[in-house]
């Protein structure tokens, strides 16, 4: 008996240890290429976010979801704009993405929420961008500007998801250090480096 109680306290430690390792498997697969080995192009990112992600239900397909990667960053900005237009600059760190609103986008003032979230994908980093309200249009489109913090390749990416089909599509590739990102409606957007 007095054995056994002996071996018995070394349980908790062991338990702590099996946890840890587990733990460092599953963020593993979001922090290196181990899941994705061959997402290096604009498309192969598309189509690991088309296989793995669902908005609002079960996980599609196999591999890691965005949602499962470690989050960065996660703030939401609330701000009221008018026809005047208007700069925004959400900063963390020596990270900053500006959305720049120019004059007579929209015809009256109002409320806009932009959650944005960065995560660590098995590309890079991931921002995504949850703009509402949702279906908001603009006469002329507002730009969203990460800096080169932000993204550390001379291009950037702007994905969007199309509620309709529940599927990624590729809005926009802007080939230059600081790129301005067009956004002609709100909905749900992802930029990748």
């Amino acid at each position: 008996m007095k054995r056994l109680r002996r071996h018995l306290r070394y349980v908790p430690a062991l338990l702590t240890l099996l946890v840890i390792s587990l733990s460092l498997v599953v963020i593993g697969g979001c922090t290196t290429k181990s899941t994705a080995p061959n997402v290096d192009s604009t498309q192969d990112k598309l189509d690991w976010l088309n296989m793995t992600y669902n908005d609002d239900g079960p996980q599609r397909g196999s591999g890691i979801n965005i949602l499962d990667c470690p989050i960065r960053f996660d703030t939401t900005l609330v701000c009221v704009v008018s026809p005047y237009g208007t700069q925004i600059d959400m900063v963390h760190g020596v990270e900053k993405i500006g959305f720049s609103l120019p004059y007579m986008a929209v015809s009256r003032s109002m409320t806009l929420t932009i959650r944005v979230t960065k995560y660590q994908a098995p590309f890079g980093e991931f921002w995504m961008l949850d703009c509402g309200p949702d279906g908001t249009k603009f006469r002329y489109p507002l730009y969203v500007q990460p800096n080169t913090h932000v993204t550390s390749r001379s291009s950037s990416v702007l994905f969007y998801f199309n509620p309709s089909t529940g599927l990624w599509e590729v809005q926009q590739t802007a080939a230059q250090p600081s790129p301005q990102l067009a956004i002609y409606h709100f909905s749900k957007y992802g930029i990748s480096e």
